[in-house]
C-alpha cells in the first residue's frame, strides 16, 4: 500500500508540471533523465540546494548539457497566424446564415472572421495583400455589427462600429458605418426605459470589487469587508489575520465574530491562465465569457472581451507569449507551468530580477537568523513554517560558504542593473516589489532529485522560449551558457513551478441547466490562477468558507459561524460528506503532501449515506463552558461533566428544531429560485445552529452546501441557450 501511495504522489506531482498527454516535453525530459541516470541524479544533481545552481547545471554539467542544448536549440516560434482568406470565407458564410434568420450561428462565424482577419497594413503573406483590398477586419466588424443590430444588442454593435472606424475606410463604407451608428443610437434612446436591468446582486458585488481596488490603489475609501479592511492583507476583511505556527504553518484565523454569508476576502489573481479549450469562449485576460471578441493584432490563438483587456495583455504578458503559444500548448506542459511562465512574462525582465534579488536577501536573513539561533540556543526551534532548523553544524557552514559564492553573483546582477542607463531602468530602481507571494510553501525540503530535475528542465525550456521572443535585450546564443540575467529568471521560473503545485486555485463558472437555476447546475473549471492571500488558508474537510469568482476575482464567504481565534479553513478538494477518511487522506497526502488532522478526520465523521441528525452534539448553556452533550429526547436536567453544573437542554433542543424547520424553508425558496430569500433564511438558520450545537448533523451540512450554491449564483454563471 505504501508503494502505491508513493506512486500516486509521484504521479500527482508530475501532472502539475505536464499534462497526461504526451508531447515534446515528455519525450525531452525522459531522454535527459535516461542520459543522466539515477546515480548522477542523486549524487550530483541531488546535492545542489539552490535554484540557480540547478538551472546552471542543466546547461553546464558534462553529463547532460549536450542533450539539453541540442534539443532546446530546435525551439522555434510557433503560433496560428492571421489569414484574410479564412476571414473572408467565415464572413460570407455568416451572411448566408443571417439571410435565413440564423443570427446566433451567424454571430459565431462573424466573430471567427474578426479573430482571423489581419490588421490593416499588416499583411505579411502575399496571398493576403489583395483579399478584401486590405479591409478584412473592418468588413468583419461591420458585418458583426449588423448581426448585433438584428439581435437588438446595440451596445455591442456600437463597439464594433467604433473599432471599424479606427481604420481608414472608403467613403462608401464610412457612410454605411455612420448610418448604422445612428440607427443604434436611435434604438438605444427609444428603448432605454424598457431595457432589462442587470441583476442588482451582481452589481453590488461588482461595485465591491471596484471600491476595493480603489482602496488598495489609494483612489478611495473602499467598501469594508465584514466591518473593516485588513491593513496587512489588503484584499481581506479586518475580521481575519494570518498567523504562523510550526505545526500549521501560515493560516487564517478569525479576529472577530464571523457569521454565515459574511464576505471575508475579494482578491484578484497574481497570475492566471485559461485552459486552452476555453481560448475561444472566454477572455484571455479577465476570463469573462465572450460575446463580441476581439483578437490579438498578431496571432489568432487568443481572444479578448474588448480593447481594455487586450491592451493590458499586449502591454505585458501576451506580447511575449503570442509567438510561442501553439508551441507551449503542443509541448504537453500543464496549465500550472503556463501560470509559472505568466508570473514572469507579465512582470518583464527588470522586475523579475528585482523580485529574485529581494527573495535572495530574505533567504540570507533567514539563514543568518537560523545560525544565530543555533549558536545561542542550540535546542531552540523557531516558530515558523518555512524556516527549518539546521540539520547539523556542517550543513550551516556549507550554506554560509555557498552564500558567499552567491553574493558575488548577486553583485554582478546588481551591477548589470545599475549599468542600464535607460529611463525605464532608473524608474524601476524605485519600484517596490511584493515578494510575499513567492514565499509561499514549496516543500523544497521534501522533493526528490528527479522531481527537481524535471522542473529544472521545464524552467530551461521556458527560458529558451523567452530568449526566442525577445524577453531579454541580448539573449545568449544557443551554443553558450545563459548569462546571469537569464539564469536568474530561470531560477525564478523554477521557484514558481514549485510553489504553484500547492498554492494555485482552479477558477470556474457555474453552468446552469435550461430548466432550473440549481437543478443540474455544475462548476466548469476554466483555468488556474494563484491568489496569494487565499493560498494562506489551510484545508479542512469541513470547510468554514466557500469560494466563487466574479470575473478574475476570487470571493471568499463564510458558510458557518466562527468565533475569535477559530481557524478559517477552506477545502482543497475532498470533503467529508462525499469521501471516506481513507480516500481523503490518500488524496491530500498524494497531492498536497500533508496529513489532515481536522476534526472531521480525527473523529472520522460519516459520509452522507451514513449521516443522520442524531449524531449532533448540543453545547452546554453555561457561559464559558465548552461541554458538548448528545441529543436527548428527555427534558430532564443533567449534570455537565465539564462545568459540574446541572443544566437543561430543552431550550437547545427547541432551537435545533427551529433550525431544521428553517432549513426546509430555505431549501423551498431555493427550489422556487428565490435566491436572496434562500440565502437570508439559510444564513439565519446556520447562525443559530452553531450557537447551540456542533456537527455532524445531516440537515446542517445540506444547508451549508445549499448556501454555497446560492452564493455562487452571485459569481460567474452561464446558461446555455435552449435548442
Amino acid at each position: 500500500m505504501q508503494d502505491q501511495d508513493e506512486f500516486y504522489r509521484i504521479l500527482c506531482s508530475s501532472e502539475t508540471l505536464r499534462s497526461g498527454k504526451k508531447g515534446f516535453f515528455h519525450d525531452f525530459s525522459g531522454h535527459v533523465m535516461q542520459t543522466a541516470g539515477d546515480t548522477w541524479m542523486s549524487r550530483t544533481f541531488g546535492r545542489i540546494d539552490d535554484n540557480e545552481g540547478r538551472v546552471r547545471a542543466i546547461f553546464t554539467d558534462a553529463k547532460i548539457k549536450n542533450v539539453v542544448t541540442d534539443t532546446l536549440a530546435k525551439v522555434k516560434l510557433l503560433f496560428r497566424n492571421k489569414d484574410a482568406e479564412i476571414s473572408k470565407r467565415r464572413r460570407l458564410e455568416g451572411y448566408q446564415l443571417a439571410a435565413v434568420g440564423e443570427h446566433d450561428k451567424a454571430l459565431l462565424l462573424f466573430s471567427q472572421a474578426v479573430l482571423r482577419a489581419p490588421q490593416p497594413g499588416h499583411y505579411k503573406c502575399g496571398r493576403n495583400k489583395n483579399v478584401d483590398q486590405g479591409l478584412s477586419l473592418s468588413l468583419a466588424l461591420l458585418g458583426r455589427a449588423e448581426i448585433f443590430i438584428a439581435l437588438k444588442e446595440y451596445y455591442f454593435a456600437l463597439e464594433d462600429l467604433r473599432l471599424a472606424a479606427e481604420h481608414d475606410l472608403p467613403d462608401k463604407l464610412m457612410q454605411e458605418l455612420q448610418r448604422k451608428n445612428e440607427q443604434c443610437e436611435h434604438c438605444l434612446k427609444d428603448n432605454e426605459n424598457s431595457l432589462v436591468p442587470f441583476d442588482p446582486r451582481i452589481n453590488k458585488m461588482a461595485q465591491l470589487i471596484s471600491d476595493k481596488e480603489k482602496s488598495n490603489s489609494g483612489g478611495g475609501d473602499g467598501t469594508p469587508l465584514n466591518g473593516a479592511v485588513n491593513s496587512e492583507l489588503r484584499w481581506s476583511s479586518g475580521a481575519l489575520e494570518i498567523r504562523e505556527t510550526t505545526t500549521a504553518g501560515k493560516h487564517a484565523v478569525a479576529t472577530a465574530e464571523i457569521h454565515p454569508g459574511d464576505i471575508l476576502l475579494v482578491e484578484p489573481p497574481l497570475a492566471g491562465c485559461l485552459l486552452p479549450e476555453f481560448y475561444g469562449t472566454h477572455c484571455q485576460h479577465c476570463y469573462a465569457r465572450l460575446r463580441a471578441p476581439v483578437g490579438c493584432p498578431n496571432c489568432s490563438c487568443v481572444a479578448f472581451c474588448g480593447k481594455k483587456c487586450r491592451e493590458v495583455a499586449m502591454a505585458t504578458y501576451h506580447k511575449y507569449e503570442c509567438k510561442v503559444l501553439a508551441l507551449l500548448i503542443g509541448s504537453g506542459m500543464s496549465v500550472l507551468s503556463m501560470v509559472a511562465l505568466r508570473m514572469v512574462t507579465q512582470e518583464g525582465p527588470r522586475k523579475c530580477l528585482k523580485i529574485y534579488e529581494e527573495l535572495k536577501k530574505n533567504d540570507v536573513e533567514r539563514v543568518a537568523m537560523l545560525l544565530a539561533i543555533s549558536t545561542v540556543t542550540p535546542m531552540a526551534t523557531p516558530d515558523t513554517h518555512d524556516m527549518k532548523s539546521p540539520a547539523s553544524s556542517k550543513s550551516v557552514k556549507r550554506r554560509i560558504r555557498r552564500r558567499k559564492l552567491k553574493e558575488s553573483r548577486r553583485e554582478e546582477i546588481k551591477k548589470m542593473m545599475e549599468e542600464k542607463g535607460t529611463k525605464e531602468s532608473r524608474e524601476g530602481d524605485d519600484e517596490s516589489v511584493d515578494v510575499a507571494p513567492y514565499n509561499l510553501v514549496t516543500h523544497a525540503d521534501k522533493r526528490t532529485s528527479k522531481d527537481f530535475l524535471e522542473r529544472s528542465l521545464m524552467a530551461a525550456f521556458l527560458l529558451k522560449c523567452l530568449q526566442r521572443v525577445g524577453f531579454f535585450a541580448n539573449p545568449s546564443p544557443d551554443d553558450e551558457v545563459p548569462g546571469v540575467e537569464e539564469i536568474t529568471v530561470a531560477a525564478l521560473l523554477l521557484r514558481n513551478l514549485q510553489l504553484l503545485q500547492f498554492n494555485a486555485h482552479e477558477f470556474f463558472e457555474t453552468r446552469m441547466s435550461a430548466e432550473h437555476r440549481f437543478h443540474g447546475s455544475r462548476p466548469v473549471y476554466l483555468g488556474v490562477a494563484i491568489y496569494p492571500s487565499v493560498a494562506r488558508f489551510n484545508h479542512d474537510c469541513y470547510p468554514a468558507v466557500t469560494r466563487y469568482f466574479i470575473g478574475r476575482h476570487i470571493v471568499i464567504r463564510a458558510i458557518r459561524g466562527l468565533r475569535p481565534g477559530d481557524v478559517i479553513a477552506e477545502n482543497y478538494g475532498p470533503i467529508f460528506t462525499k469521501r471516506t477518511l481513507a480516500e481523503r487522506q490518500r488524496t491530500l497526502t498524494g497531492r498536497y503532501w500533508f496529513q489532515c488532522m481536522c476534526k472531521a478526520c480525527q473523529e472520522d465523521w460519516p459520509c452522507f449515506e451514513n449521516l443522520t441528525n442524531d449524531s449532533v452534539k448540543l453545547r452546554c448553556p453555561t457561559v464559558g463552558c465548552g461541554g458538548l452533550h448528545l441529543r436527548s429526547r428527555q427534558g430532564k436536567p443533567i449534570k455537565c461533566p465539564d462545568c459540574q453544573k446541572k443544566i437543561c437542554l430543552e431550550d437547545r433542543l427547541a432551537c435545533l428544531r427551529e433550525c431544521e424547520a428553517l432549513y426546509e424553508r430555505g431549501l423551498a425558496s431555493m427550489e422556487n429560485e428565490r435566491v436572496d430569500e434562500a440565502i437570508e433564511t439559510l444564513c439565519d438558520a446556520l447562525k443559530r445552529f452553531h450557537q447551540v450545537a456542533c456537527p455532524p448533523h445531516r440537515d446542517t451540512h445540506l444547508a451549508e452546501i445549499a448556501l454555497s450554491s446560492c452564493l455562487a449564483d452571485y459569481g460567474n454563471t452561464w446558461r446555455p441557450a435552449a435548442l
